[in-house]
C-alpha cells in the first residue's frame, strides 16, 4: 500500500488504496419519476438501491462499498484485498458489472448504465465524516455517461478489460477516445453475452463469438497500435464493420449503435486527423459541416436562387448524404476514365486530382471540395468527357447512377452545376479564340 506525502506540518500521510470504481446512474431518471407523488418516488428510489445493494455488497465481493448519490446514482467501489492484484479486482468489478446487467434485462431494476474504471483512492476526514478522494470519480462517471453514446450497459477503460480473468471472450472493443476532461486517450471495452447488451437470451452463442472476434479485428485497424506498428486503416476498418454490423442485424434483428458511430465518425472524418494516433476520436469537438453545407458553400452562386424547400432538403435535412459512399483511391488512380458510361457522381472531400482531356491534356487541377462527374448525365452521349487521376492519395463521395435517379433535388442541383460548368468551358473557348 503506497502512502501519499503531505507537506502539511499538522497532516499526517494519507495511505492510497487501489480500487476499481464503478459509478452507475439509471436511464431517463427523470423521465420515470416526474409523475410520482413523493411517497412513490421514495419507495421507487429506496427498492431501486436495496437491490443494487443486494447484488454488490455480497461475502464474495468484499471489501466493496456501495453509496447512493443523486438519487439515481450510486458509487461503488472495489477496494483491493490483502495480496489482491490487479487483475483479481478488475475481474470483481466486472463480473459484479454484469450481474447488474443481468437484472436490468430481467427488469429487476430500471435500465441503468456503468463507467468502470481502475485507480487509486485515499480517504480522510473531512467535516466530521470520512470522505473518499479520486480522480477515478470523474472518468468513471464520463465512461458512464458515455455509454448512451455507444449504445452500451457498461464502459470500462483497457486497464480493467485487460485485466480480465474471467469472460475474456465476450470482451469488445467500443473505440478510442479523447475527452476535454481527461488527459489522455482512452481505449473503452464492454461485454457482449447472452442476456447481457443488446444480446437476447437466446442468442446463438457461436454466433456472437464470431461477431466478437469480427468486430474486434476491425476496431484492432481503427485505434491501431504504435507498439507493433499498426496504422489506423480507415478504409478497411468500414468495410470490416459494415460486414460486422450486418452479421448482428442478421444475429439479433437490430442494429450494433457503436459501430453505427464509428462509421459516422469515419464518414464524416474519412482520414485519421495527425494527431489521430495520440488522441483518437475527439468526441467534445464540433463535427465538420455535414455534405449539404459543403456544397451550398461551394455553389452559393447556385443555390442562393433556389426556393426554401429545395435548401431545407439540402442542408437541413441530409438523410440525402448517406447516398454519397466513401472510397479511397491511392495517387495515380484512374477515377474516370474519359468515353466510359457514367458510374455516378463525385465530391472530392480530400487530396487533389487532375482531369484531362483525349490527348492527355491537362485541363484542371481539382482541390478538396470540387463535383466532378456531372456533365456525362447532362451533356451529349451520357459518355465520360474528361479522364480524372487522383494527384495524391484522395477520398471521394460517390453517388451511383442508380441512388442519384431517386433524389429529384440532387438531380436539379446537379443539373445547374453542369450548366454553370458548360457556360464556363464555353466562355474559355470564346476567350482562346479572340
Amino acid at each position: 500500500m503506497k502512502t501519499k506525502t503531505n507537506d502539511h506540518p499538522n497532516r499526517q500521510p494519507v495511505p492510497e488504496e487501489r480500487v476499481v470504481v464503478l459509478m452507475s446512474d439509471m436511464v431517463q431518471y427523470s423521465q420515470r419519476t416526474s409523475a410520482m407523488s413523493p411517497e412513490e418516488l421514495k419507495d421507487f428510489i429506496i427498492d431501486y438501491h436495496q437491490t443494487l445493494r443486494s447484488i454488490v455488497d455480497t461475502v464474495e465481493n468484499q471489501p466493496v462499498e456501495i453509496e447512493p448519490s443523486a438519487g439515481d446514482g450510486s458509487l461503488i467501489v472495489f477496494k483491493q484485498r490483502f495480496g489482491e492484484d490487479d487483475a483479481m479486482i478488475c475481474t470483481r468489478a466486472v463480473q459484479t458489472a454484469t450481474k447488474i446487467a443481468y437484472a436490468i434485462t430481467d427488469e429487476r431494476i430500471p435500465p441503468t448504465r456503468m463507467g468502470i474504471f481502475l485507480g487509486t483512492l485515499i480517504e480522510a476526514e473531512l467535516c466530521g465524516k470520512i470522505a473518499k478522494f479520486s480522480t477515478c470519480f470523474a472518468v468513471a462517471n464520463r465512461l458512464e455517461e458515455l455509454c448512451g453514446h455507444f449504445g452500451t450497459t457498461m464502459l470500462m477503460d483497457r486497464e480493467v478489460a485487460r485485466n480480465q480473468t474471467m469472460d475474456q471472450q465476450y470482451l469488445v472493443s467500443v473505440g478510442k477516445f479523447s475527452l476535454t476532461s481527461v488527459l489522455h486517450p482512452m481505449n473503452t471495452f464492454t461485454i457482449y453475452r447472452p442476456g447481457v447488451h443488446t444480446c437476447p437470451w437466446d442468442i446463438d452463442e457461436k454466433m456472437l463469438l464470431e461477431f466478437i472476434r469480427m468486430k474486434n479485428e476491425a476496431m484492432d485497424l481503427f485505434s491501431g497500435n504504435l507498439l507493433l506498428g499498426i496504422l489506423p486503416d480507415f478504409p478497411t476498418v468500414r468495410n470490416k464493420l459494415i460486414d460486422a454490423q450486418t452479421f448482428f442485424i442478421d444475429l439479433t434483428g437490430r442494429e450494433d449503435l457503436s459501430i453505427s458511430r464509428i462509421l459516422e465518425y469515419i464518414r464524416e472524418t474519412p482520414h485519421p486527423a495527425s494527431d489521430f494516433n495520440t488522441r483518437g476520436m475527439k468526441l467534445m469537438e464540433k463535427k465538420r459541416d455535414t455534405l449539404g453545407d459543403r456544397l451550398f458553400h461551394l455553389s452559393k452562386q447556385l443555390l442562393k436562387a433556389m426556393n426554401h424547400d429545395i435548401y431545407h432538403t439540402l442542408v437541413v435535412d441530409t438523410a440525402w448524404e448517406h447516398f454519397f459512399k466513401l472510397e479511397w483511391h491511392k495517387k495515380g488512380t484512374v477515377i474516370i476514365q474519359i468515353g466510359d458510361e457514367p458510374d455516378g457522381i463525385y465530391y472530392l472531400d480530400t487530396g487533389r486530382a487532375k482531369t484531362y482531356n483525349n490527348n492527355s491534356e491537362l485541363l484542371s487541377t481539382m482541390e478538396e471540395g470540387a463535383i466532378f462527374g456531372e456533365m456525362a448525365y447532362f451533356g451529349d452521349g451520357r459518355k465520360r468527357t474528361a479522364t480524372v487521376i487522383a494527384d495524391s492519395d484522395v477520398v471521394v463521395r460517390r453517388i451511383s447512377t442508380k441512388d442519384f435517379s431517386k433524389l429529384p433535388v440532387i438531380i436539379e442541383i446537379f443539373r445547374k452545376i453542369a450548366e454553370a460548368r458548360k457556360n464556363e468551358i464555353k466562355q474559355m473557348d470564346s476567350n482562346s479564340s479572340i
